[in-house]
């Protein structure tokens, strides 16, 4: 069982006896003997582990087989096909690791051992070299397959852990003296080796390069200056580096601390680390100040059994919601909002995956109240806040503002074209990174290293509006998970979490995205499409931002005002311009 509750079952662990008589009937399972190593576990499951202790049993029953076929091959090549146990057993003695171990001997001179050191504590120089291999190819296996699976290095989250792997294992090449670029060219190796089990390697092949030789030239350019002041430090300090010049590394040299300790280690000298977490943590306190966000709590106060059916697929309109629980907000809430509602069935979509909530009325009794926001409350129930508090004791009618809708579905039917083109003409690396998609403009932010040319803008918003003007069909339907996780023609975004039943937006059989947001029944009803902006927001991820239909009408009002009034500013600064006499001067 993987944790306190969940699905399990009995296992079934098979060991496999490395000693060379091979006589320990089992006494060193189990005992971090390396001698003795677990290849295979198979799970029996068939019971649902409940809080409480409780065991409830499965509908079905399945077998979870988690072989290692890694260290299965990698024992095989250890002891010569069980031939010859006088060697420890490593995974790294495989063929999956020779290709990638023989470039980097190429590229650096020094020949791979397979030395593994006896006491860590003092290694050899070649027993350092040894460590130094299993590493990069360790490393740019983790990295090379995350980035195909749509993970690029970052500031954040798991795309830092990978920014962390990246600046140790360029650490790592500098002791070998491995060229700068040398994990791309390691990846290649990597793909030309692994490629064919994994197909994603070989489609995100030039995705993984760029995204490499990007990130350790970017660390390149720091990496002297804060080596420079690192061993300033070292000289400074004694057998201590304080927390805060470890966190001055970090913020200003890209330095992450497991590497600041690193470098210390080899030095006989330790980091602060609580002083460190100290500094990042006023640091981040200093950052949350500077926003000064207001928080909008949605909290799901309508009870338990409160549940809520959304019909705003195919409605608009709710004539007879009996079902209503209406109060004051107590709380800060969307501005104009001084009430809330839960509904039983409900046309309105809830702020979600990047497109905004739904507005409209709520009617009773002859009184009529307006839906300002609406926002996904605790346990996805839709939370309506109105303008005014509804005090409704029966049924109630509720309508959308459909001219707002409408234009809410045509970008988001445009977000998934823009989406589309991107990766036709920028390439399969471009990963959706998130999106804003409201009645009077979109957002779409995307991986991608370098800033678009004005020729890809045009291509994309060309390819756009061809589309626009073709009206192709805009279909959806529910399909079971399972059925469509493992489908490369469906879009579908790493991280995310999803249901045993999903929705296909299908755009003409050429898109196709997992999204549970509304669109249009065809691309002609979304309009003309421009995009009116490009830029960075990070490190890898651009933003495009684009209006479309009405908002495009909108829009170009405006700018046409914003032009007239610099026309009639410069008319009036040429009028009143005194000019120069041949004589003067």
């Amino acid at each position: 069982m993987m944790g306190e509750t969940g699905p399990c079952g009995p296992c079934s662990e098979v060991h496999v006896d490395l000693t060379p008589e091979g006589k320990t009937q089992g006494k060193l399972v189990n005992q971090g003997d390396p001698r003795c190593l677990e290849i295979w576990n198979l799970v029996f499951i068939q019971f649902n582990a409940e809080p409480g202790g409780k065991f409830k049993p499965l509908p079905e029953r399945h077998v979870d087989t988690g072989m290692g076929l890694e260290r299965v091959a990698g024992i095989m090549a250890t002891t010569d096909g069980f031939k010859n146990f006088s060697r420890e057993p490593s995974n790294y003695d495989s063929d999956l690791f020779a290709p990638i171990f023989a470039e980097i001997q190429r590229e650096s001179g020094h020949e791979y051992g397979a030395r593994v050191p006896k006491k860590r504590s003092d290694l050899s120089g070649e027993e350092m070299n040894d460590c130094i291999f299993r590493v990069l190819a360790d490393h740019v296996r983790t990295l090379s397959f995350s980035i195909a699976d749509g993970i690029i290095p970052g500031n954040e989250g798991r795309n830092y852990v990978l920014r962390r792997i990246l600046r140790r294992a360029v650490m790592f090449g500098r002791r070998l003296k491995l060229p700068e670029g040398f994990l791309a060219e390691l990846s290649v190796t990597l793909i030309r080796t692994m490629g064919e089990a994994f197909p994603e390697l070989k489609r995100h092949e030039k995705e993984i390069r760029e995204v490499l030789l990007a990130e350790e030239a970017s660390f390149s350019r720091t990496l002297e200056r804060g080596l420079a002041i690192f061993d300033k430090l070292t000289l400074e300090r004694g057998k201590m580096i304080k927390g805060e010049d470890a966190f001055a590394l970090y913020d200003t040299y890209g330095f992450p601390l497991d590497l600041t300790q690193l470098l210390a280690r080899e030095r006989g000298m330790e980091v602060d680390g609580a002083g460190f977490e100290k500094a990042m943590e006023a640091q981040r306190s200093r950052a949350r100040q500077s926003q000064n966000k207001t928080t909008i709590k949605v909290e799901d106060e309508a009870g338990p059994d409160f549940s809520s059916i959304f019909t705003g697929y195919e409605k608009s309109e709710e004539a007879n919601v009996e079902k209503v629980a209406a109060e004051s907000l107590k709380e800060v809430g969307p501005a104009g909002a001084k009430g809330r509602v839960f509904l039983e069935r409900t046309p309105f979509y809830a702020e979600m995956g990047g497109q905004v909530g739904d507005t409209g009325w709520i009617e009773w009794e002859g009184k009529k109240v307006k839906v300002v926001a609406t926002i996904r409350g605790a346990g996805g129930v839709p939370v309506h806040f109105t303008e005014s508090v509804v005090e409704a004791k029966g049924p109630v009618k509720v309508t959308l503002d459909t001219e707002r809708r409408g234009r809410i579905e045509g970008h988001h039917s445009a977000t998934h074209l823009l989406h589309w083109a991107l990766r036709g003409v920028l390439g399969e690396g471009v990963r959706q990174k998130g999106s804003y998609v409201g009645p009077d403009r979109l957002r779409f932010d995307f991986s991608h290293l370098k800033g678009m040319s004005a020729e890809e803008l045009a291509k994309v918003e060309a390819q756009v509006n061809e589309k626009v003007k073709a009206d192709v069909a805009v279909k959806w339907g529910e399909r079971p998970y399972a059925e469509v996780k493992d489908d490369p023609t469906i879009l579908q975004f790493f991280g995310d979490k999803y249901g045993a039943t999903v929705r296909v937006v299908d755009i003409g059989g050429f898109s196709k995205e997992l999204c549970g947001g509304t669109h249009v029944r065809s691309t002609g009803k979304i309009g003309a499409i421009r995009v009116v902006g490009e830029s960075a927001i990070a490190a890898g991820v651009r933003r495009i931002e684009a209006v479309a239909g009405v908002a495009l009408a909108d829009w170009c009002r405006e700018e046409m005002k914003k032009q007239q009034e610099r026309w009639e500013g410069l008319a009036k600064r040429q009028s009143g311009m005194i000019p120069l006499s041949r004589e003067s001067g």
